[in-house]
């Protein structure tokens, strides 16, 4: 959709098109579904199984989306709010030096919205008014919202390529923040920022007064995975150990183990959660085996676990823990790029047989992201394509899902789904992670989705979309591609018509209510 059109006069231009219609773009009729999931316990023996989740009767409310551009380019957008209703994400664009193309250096701002996501305001770190985060290679912010006499603590994390990475943080919205260095020396990737309690079976002294907590940085150094922990709310840190991944796995190398990359693993992982005893997990894809690495003495060790049989596609896994210590596991893969979903209720020793959750319909789907808020009560966003045609189909079409279940450890949980773009404006085009797991263009490496801690849990996720005006990607089916692959037009050699990466907030307007009392959120919102 272009940068600021109205969505309702887009729908009813797009709908009113004899030109568009479903069997031309590919996109699911309606976006709303609602259905209950498959158990599947490996990956299918036979290659042409189809998975497929099937709709069933709804009579209930049903999941209603919006959503708002923030009015900058956002590469891989992390979200957060605070205990007052403030939003915040990342906007990430390469333009940190201009006039410098065609590869210009990445810059990051941190973006916020006290009016329920319709406007953004910029609340970068600075100081005496200027910008102290210049050029930043991965963008990443991290919102405690539970924090005493404090809206909550905003992290805001910058990575500084080979000299590790900037850390800035605000207990006053972004108004005025407290920067500092992080450790963490030589090259720092695919980071992941997380705070939580000290563990009850190690001790350790808290030193800011005004945040009793331990700061987790948890990151991809090539060679291995590292962790580094703060014991003063962020200022400064210390080294802990490997995040339970090493890059190099010598099983599977010294057999040349095709099906695992012939053990070369790599050291990326999903965005680390801590739980109410203060255990730490680090989730990942290891060798296309979904894992997630625990410690429960302050990233001092680790023990890593196999969560499920079923394959992963990629290593961007994610996880998300309630108020009890239940973990919740999303990934891609069973050699379908599908969403899986399974749960632990021992701390991650042990887990249940994955669910395939996509919405009916959806034939693969990229780096799914999960949260929680009460008991049983999850939210996953992800990008999903219906069209049969795989990954030689360089002009299918992306819609950006929200996926909802309030009953999700029940023996047979109901799910409901929805699409947040115009039905036929998808969010991208073209090859989207295929069988590698790979990148969705320039969404680059992850998504996000939010409960909120206010407002009966109202979702909130983001979405880049990549596919604008620019050469009609939101209205013709025209070639885009992935980030890992160009293509020639007119203009030149480019990343396709899928080429844009425009940040979106996504909104749950109404539908299941994650916390509290009531089952269903009924009205919008509209802080200020």
């Amino acid at each position: 959709m272009a940068l600021g059109a109205s969505l309702a006069i887009t729908v009813a231009s797009q709908a009113n098109s004899s030109a568009l219609n479903q069997s031309t773009f590919g996109a699911a009729p309606g976006g709303f579904a609602a259905y209950h999931a498959i158990r599947v316990a490996s990956d299918p023996s036979n290659p042409s199984t189809v998975l497929a989740n099937k709709a069933i009767a709804y009579h209930g409310p049903k999941l209603v989306l919006a959503q708002s551009y923030i009015g900058r380019q956002s590469a891989e957008p992390t979200l957060g709010l605070d205990h007052k209703g403030a939003i915040y994400t990342t906007a990430a664009a390469f333009d940190a030096v201009p006039g410098n193309p065609p590869k210009n250096e990445p810059r990051t701002l941190v973006m916020r919205s006290t009016d329920g996501g319709r406007t953004w305001q910029n609340e970068q770190p600075n100081v005496a008014g200027q910008n102290t985060m210049v050029v930043s290679t991965d963008p990443y912010i991290y919102v405690d919202p539970n924090v005493p006499q404090s809206p909550g603590r905003i992290f805001d994390i910058d990575l500084q390529g080979v000299n590790g990475a900037h850390l800035a943080f605000s207990d006053d919205q972004g108004k005025t923040w407290t920067q500092t260095l992080l450790t963490s020396a030589g090259v720092n990737d695919h980071q992941t920022l997380i705070s939580g309690v000290e563990p009850k079976s190690v001790p350790i002294p808290l030193t800011d007064a005004n945040y009793q907590k331990i700061v987790y940085y948890c990151v991809n150094q090539v060679a291995d995975g590292s962790c580094i922990r703060s014991f003063d709310g962020g200022k400064t840190f210390v080294q802990g150990n490997q995040s339970g991944y090493e890059a190099v796995n010598p099983q599977y190398l010294a057999g040349l183990d095709d099906s695992h990359n012939d053990g070369i693993c790599g050291s990326l992982h999903g965005h680390a959660v801590t739980d109410k005893d203060g255990r730490l997990f680090v989730p990942r894809g290891y060798c296309d085996i979904p894992m997630i690495a625990i410690s429960d003495d302050a990233a001092t060790t680790f023990n890593t676990v196999q969560v499920s049989k079923v394959s992963m596609d990629g290593e961007q896994a994610s996880v998300a823990v309630d108020r009890n210590g239940t973990l919740y596991y999303v990934w891609q893969g069973g050699g379908r790029n599908l969403p899986f979903l399974t749960i632990s209720k021992d701390h991650g020793a042990t887990w249940s047989t994955p669910l395939m959750i996509a919405p009916p319909g959806v034939r693969e789907v990229d780096f799914p992201s999960i949260d929680v808020g009460d008991p049983g009560r999850i939210a996953i966003t992800f990008p999903g394509t219906t069209s049969t045609g795989g990954s030689k189909d360089k002009t299918r079409p992306w819609n950006s899902y929200v996926v909802m279940s309030t009953d999700a450890l029940s023996a047979n949980p109901l799910f409901l789904s929805n699409i947040a773009n115009p039905q036929y404006d998808p969010v991208h085009r073209g090859d989207c992670g295929g069988e590698s797991g790979g990148r969705c263009g320039r969404m680059y490496d992850f998504l996000d989705v939010v409960s909120s801690p206010i407002d009966q849990g109202r979702v909130w996720a983001t979405e880049v979309d990549t596919c604008t005006t620019y050469l009609s990607c939101s209205t013709k089916r025209i070639d885009g591609e992935n980030d890992d692959d160009t293509v020639s037009y007119e203009e030149g050699t480019t990343h396709g018509a899928a080429d844009d990466m425009q940040g979106v907030v996504i909104r749950e307007v109404s539908g299941p209510a994650l916390r509290g009392s009531s089952p269903y959120i009924t009205r919008d919102t509209a802080r200020h």
